[in-house]
Formats: structure tokens, sequence, C-alpha cells
């Protein structure tokens, strides 16, 4: 089977390769890693293996592994020394010249050692959603009572003129 040009230059294609970011969690489908931009401590991502750009483009192989992925990640995160992790990461040779910015504001959170309180997972799909790379990947980002002042509202804030209503 020949990759496409679009697969040559993925960088989540060079990801699942093994060619960048250490794994944390593998299955049939999916890798997963941290982040190395992380806005929060635990910041991963769950990648499938087969280049595919949407989310409702997974075969029922990929679908079915899907949560599993996400389960697992959880609890790699919730096992994980954070300080260390971000430690290490700073003193990564691949990431060396690259602005490490994310990585040193984490390390200054006070939760950094916390437990996460609850979790965000995203995925932006397609171009006119916010995404950057077209290789579907779902973003899990833990989150702590305190990272933001007011959580109200999560991913519909991504609209904010249309975030607020009112509940009955």
């Amino acid at each position: 089977m020949s990759s496409s040009n679009s697969e040559k230059s993925c960088y989540f294609c060079t990801v699942v390769n093994g060619e960048a970011d250490p794994f944390i969690y593998e299955n049939q489908s999916f890798i997963s890693i941290f982040d190395t931009n992380p806005v929060n401590p635990g910041h991963a991502l769950v990648i499938p293996k087969r280049h595919v750009a949407s989310i409702f483009s997974l075969n029922q192989a990929e679908h079915d592994d899907y949560f599993e992925a996400l389960y697992s990640v959880k609890k790699v995160i919730e096992a994980t020394d954070m300080k260390a992790l971000y430690e290490e990461m700073l003193e990564r040779d691949y990431l060396k010249g690259r602005p490490k910015t994310h990585i040193e504001t984490v390390l200054k959170l006070p939760f950094l050692g916390n437990q996460p309180d609850a979790y965000t997972l995203g995925n932006n799909d397609g171009r006119e959603a916010g995404r950057s790379i077209d290789h579907l990947h779902i973003i899990v980002i833990p989150r702590y009572k305190g990272d933001v002042p007011n959580p109200g509202g999560g991913i519909r804030n991504i609209i904010p003129d249309r975030a607020q209503y009112k509940r009955l």
C-alpha cells in the first residue's frame, strides 16, 4: 500500500509511525501521546493509526476501539506524575529550539500535582471547526477546579456571542 502525499507530509502520521512523541497508550486502531503544547496538566491526544480526517470516517473496528482508547488515556493521565513528565519534556532533543512556553506555564500551575476534577474532550472536525492538521485527533484536556474563572458553557464558548443561554 502506498502513502498519499497528504500522509507523507502529515505530522500525526509521523507520530503514528513512532517518529515523534512517545506513545502513552496504543490499541489496534489508535495511539495516544501527551501534547507537547499543553493547556493543562495531562493534555493528551488520541490519534487513529489510519490517516483519516474525520471522526465520521472511522470504520467499524476504529469505532469500536475509540472509547477503549479514551478510557485508557484517562487512566494514564491519572497515574502520571505530571511534574516529572513536563520536566522531562523540556529536555527532549527533538523539542530543542522550539518554544516551550506552554510546558513552562503548566509547570507553574498551582494544581499541577492534583488529580483532574473533570475532562473536556474535543475534536475540531474540519478546517472550519478549527482543525490545523487534517488527521483526526481527539483532544483530552483534564480540567481542574479554578483552571478558568467560570467554566460555564464549556465547549459552547467557541462562539462566545452565542454561548450564553438561560436555563429553565
